[in-house]
């Protein structure tokens, strides 16, 4: 009797207790949001302002649009064409010819196929007006999938980013982290595996983007050579060029 008992408390205390935060994409609304019509955010800065309206360009229809497909390799060898042809390491240094050129690059439609083995939340940054609602998600996609989470001796991925203007559009689509991605980081920079547990192949489409503020040493590497005490990955990605933002993700399956 009492073991019965016990058994109908447990389960009891488990009907009410809190239910885990899912982190996931959102069908959000931007209704009222006072960083909408601020496409530059809240960047004081010259470059920053640049880099933020490259971040914040609103979802398009992609039907006839011209998109030009990658693989990793194929897209590391775009970009780096393009890092010998800028000649330019922040765009805080370059001169009215090469912001020219970049700006012209920057317009590129492009898709990247490859595997999300990691997802997580970015932190209130300026191009979100800092805002702590209202945040990009970052997909680590690689060329090959893995059974773990980004661990030293990892080669880096490519990063893609889904911004705030952009997720509504994705979330209508279908598409789910917790479906595509085999781990997901939380706010308190834990991982767990996500529903599946395992890397979707993935075809990310959007605009080609330079994100020269994570173009140093400690960002940029062929290999993952540290953790830092908060439990991020350095470094984390292959080159400071993503896509960003992202308008598509379409799931190509897990072979």
């Amino acid at each position: 009797m009492f073991s019965l008992r016990f058994a109908g408390l447990i389960l009891l205390l488990a009907a009410f207790a809190p239910t885990p935060p899912v982190f996931e994409l959102r069908d959000v609304d931007l209704t009222g949001w006072d960083c909408l019509m601020k496409p530059a955010g809240s960047a004081k800065t010259e470059d920053g302002q640049e880099r933020n309206r490259q971040k914040n360009r609103p979802p398009i229809d992609l039907a006839g649009a011209k998109i030009i497909p990658f693989d990793t390799p194929g897209f590391l060898a775009h970009v780096a064409d393009y890092d010998s042809q800028l000649q330019a390491k922040r765009r805080r240094d370059m001169i009215p010819a090469q912001k020219t050129q970049l700006e012209a690059l920057e317009k590129e439609i492009v898709s990247l196929t490859g595997w999300l083995v990691f997802a997580y939340q970015g932190l209130p940054e300026t191009t979100n007006c800092k805002s702590d609602q209202f945040l990009d998600w970052h997909l680590e996609v690689f060329a090959q999938p893995a059974d773990h989470s980004p661990q030293i001796g990892d080669a880096t991925p490519i990063i893609c980013e889904i911004t705030p203007r952009t997720e509504a559009v994705l979330y209508r689509s279908g598409a789910r982290i917790q479906d595509l991605a085999a781990f997901l980081r939380l706010p308190d920079n834990s991982v767990r595996p996500t529903n599946g547990g395992k890397a979707h192949k993935v075809r990310v489409s959007g605009y080609l983007m330079w994100d020269d503020e994570h173009g140093g040493p400690n960002d940029v590497g062929t290999m993952v050579q540290r953790f830092t005490r908060n439990g991020y990955h350095n470094p984390w990605r292959s080159t400071a060029w993503e896509i960003h933002p992202v308008i598509k993700v379409e799931d190509l399956g897990t072979k």
